[in-house]
């Protein structure tokens, strides 16, 4: 059974917070199903127990818990560590209240009971366990009541690690947790849609997207390097540049021939352009770009940088001689047919159905399920990430992950949005994020941003709309908690 950390626990609840299942309903799912198994287990009716709730969401299900044992005929009492924080939290100490439960706050660290409920701390501790939460778990584990852990005996950390209660039973929720295989487990469903592990959501934007720093400064947030443009595409390189600013980059460098140069300076005074000699991508140009290296947090190649013959060789170069993360994108990908994978590179690869074709030599099938299994074989092949876009996109790891996204519509056909789709990656990863992570949220913010744009213009959008609607998305999708 798959064990899930901390992190994709917390997508998990935001995902299906926006498919519709909110955080109230999985709260009182969880504590009905912890009374559930401890009744198949003790006889609970007239025993006297002992609920113990900390501040968070884990001590809300440990309310909903006590509120069920108590209509079982348990003689039940709460002691509350603090002030329950989340809404859904405080509604249910509410309900215990209502129904005549007593509830008190802790005072003293001895507990006469016959059953205690653990519901202190939930999956997100980190590191070990503090005051006062250390004493009582103590107590706790002195006592010879049948002990209930909900989720996860309180004290174990996101490692599976700690000093904690050491429970009779836990009743986990959706899937196994670190450390939980050395505990008497029981993995209960409490409604969690698939959909919120099998695709991208708002929790995996909320979760991976950095928090700004007020002390931060200028480059703490990622510098992007894109290495596009030519005598036919100058304006897919400036695309994928509004893009990744727009997501939070600080710094975006444009390298371009000098064919492009006054147009790309002209286009925004915030892109710093870099010009080397010619008409094109070419080993000539490997001196300015090299330098450019040093300074990037990530690199973008391809868009509208051209298929000639010393472009191809100037990209392989490129990605052979650089040591952080790379987006391959447009005509960077067809560079790469017979060269990947190309070690000491992190690579994004964001194909289209055509440009994959084009590098793998494999025509994909009509079935998703099959597509899916197609990717997680190239991305391990390949040693990359691929974000393949279409109607439903794909994202793949080479460690076998894969996540389906699902917004964006028809309007998104129209000319640069791969571009700037490519921008978005390059720009997510400069600020921290790991390749698979970028691609999947990058995915789910242009689709959304897309969706937005639908709303208000209907199909008649561009690629440049698209760009500039991104921050827009984000703060959308961050807003929804």
């Amino acid at each position: 059974m798959k064990v899930l950390t901390a992190k994709e626990l917390k997508i998990l609840d935001i995902n299906s917070a926006w498919l519709g299942v909110p955080a109230e309903e999985l709260m009182e799912n969880a504590g009905r199903a912890v009374a559930e198994e401890l009744a198949k287990r003790v006889e609970v009716k007239d025993k006297r127990v002992l609920v113990l709730c900390g501040t968070g969401n884990n001590g809300g299900d440990g309310l909903v818990t006590a509120r069920y044992l108590a209509q079982k005929g348990a003689k039940v009492v709460v002691m509350l560590l603090g002030e329950p924080k989340s809404r859904e939290a405080k509604q249910k100490l509410a309900m215990v209240k209502k129904l005549g439960v007593r509830v008190k706050r802790l005072k003293k660290q001895s507990f006469d009971a016959e059953i205690i409920v653990d519901a202190l701390l939930g999956t997100g501790i980190k590191g070990e366990v503090r005051e006062p939460y250390r004493s009582v778990i103590e107590e706790v584990n002195k006592s010879d009541a049948f002990k209930v852990s909900v989720d996860m005996p309180s004290g174990l950390n996101e490692a599976g690690e700690g000093y904690c209660v050491t429970p009779d039973l836990v009743v986990t929720f959706h899937a196994l947790k670190p450390g939980l295989e050395r505990f008497n487990t029981v993995v209960r469903d409490i409604g969690i849609p698939d959909k919120a592990a099998t695709h991208v959501g708002a929790g995996d934007v909320v979760v991976n997207l950095p928090e700004r720093r007020r002390e931060a400064h200028k480059g703490d947030y990622g510098q992007v390097l894109i290495i596009g443009g030519g005598s036919e595409y100058h304006g897919a390189p400036l695309l994928s540049a509004l893009a990744a600013l727009n997501a939070g980059a600080d710094l975006v460098y444009l390298a371009v021939p000098e064919l492009n140069f006054e147009v790309s300076r002209s286009f925004m005074p915030d892109f710093i352009i870099k010009p080397y000699r010619g008409e094109y991508f070419s080993m000539e140009a490997i001196p300015v770009i090299e330098e450019l290296l040093a300074r990037a947090t990530c690199v973008l190649l391809g868009p509208g940088l051209g298929v000639k013959e010393e472009t191809v060789k100037a990209v392989v170069e490129v990605l052979k001689r650089c040591s952080k993360p790379c987006v391959v994108d447009a005509d960077a990908l067809k560079a790469l047919r017979d060269e990947l994978p190309i070690q000491g590179s992190e690579l994004v690869l964001t194909p289209h159905a055509g440009e994959f074709y084009t590098l793998t030599g494999e025509r994909l099938p009509s079935q998703l399920e099959e597509k899916v299994e197609v990717m997680r074989r190239w991305s391990r092949q390949l040693e990359s990430v691929i974000l393949l876009k279409g109607s439903v996109d794909i994202i793949s790891s080479p460690r076998g992950k894969v996540k389906l996204n699902e917004t964006g519509n028809p309007g998104m056909t129209v000319g640069g949005t791969g571009d700037v789709l490519s921008g978005l990656v390059a720009g997510l990863i400069a600020q921290g994020l790991s390749a698979y992570d970028a691609a999947c949220c990058a995915a789910f913010i242009n689709g959304y941003a897309g969706d937005m744009l639908l709303e208000e213009k209907g199909y008649a959008f561009t690629a440049s709309d698209l760009a500039a609607q991104i921050p827009y998305a984000i703060k959308d999708i961050l807003d929804f908690i």
